[in-house]
């Protein structure tokens, strides 16, 4: 998608390389004894049993977004667990890397995953699924779907509201541009149902984050 001319997937990964750093450690301060922190845990914590209720004790897990790659280091310490951090940004991989070395991570495109069919026990999205376009989100959820095995567990979270924008100074770091799409709950269902999969749970958090509603959804490959 094109906004004045420029494609708004490329600003938004220029930007997070730009801001990567300074990004990375505020979200270090955000989920670090807070509430916020806790929340996600909490996720992560629901996402890896509901998987291993279904497939025992080995299993592959793809962090998609991964960011700074804190998600991803939790996953791993699960016993059983193989977890791979995937980011489109470079800056923000360079941070992973720092912070946790013996992490797997990769630099690619979620609308192009570079991986076997039927490979990943789950998928994890944090923080990235409204970056992109809602032209291209069902090409997303596409290569999710092909990526999961079988009745595999597909978790991210969504902003809520109607718009998709160009945001020249986001709330949860302002100073450079990144894109947003903002979803209602009934039109993500539809979107995931037409996709290939099957609502598990939706859970909203339980407070505004900068100002934002923020939803969680948990969803299987059907």
């Amino acid at each position: 998608m094109k906004q004045n001319g420029f494609d708004v997937t490329e600003i938004t990964r220029n930007t997070y390389d730009l801001i990567a750093s300074g990004y990375s450690q505020k979200i270090k301060d955000l989920v670090s004894d807070t509430w916020v922190g806790k929340f996600e845990k909490s996720l992560l914590d629901k996402f890896l049993n509901i998987i291993t209720k279904t497939r025992g004790d080995t299993l592959k897990i793809l962090d998609i977004g991964c960011g700074y790659g804190k998600d991803t280091f939790y996953l791993s310490q699960r016993k059983g667990v193989t977890a791979i951090g995937l980011d489109y940004s470079e800056g923000m991989l360079s941070e992973a890397n720092k912070a946790f070395p013996e992490i797997h991570f990769v630099r690619m495109d979620m609308r192009n995953l570079l991986f076997p069919e039927n490979y990943f026990a789950g998928v994890w999205a944090n923080g990235c699924i409204y970056h992109v376009p809602k032209y291209d989100i069902k090409l997303v959820f596409s290569e999710v779907r092909r990526v999961l095995k079988p009745y595999g567990i597909f978790s991210f979270n969504f902003k809520l509201g109607n718009i998709e924008q160009m945001e020249q100074n986001p709330k949860s770091y302002g100073g450079k541009p990144r894109f947003y799409s903002y979803y209602q709950i009934k039109e993500i269902t539809e979107l995931i149902v037409q996709s290939g999969f099957k609502t598990i749970e939706t859970l909203p958090y339980p407070e505004d984050i900068f100002g934002e509603k923020i939803s969680h959804l948990w969803v299987s490959k059907s």
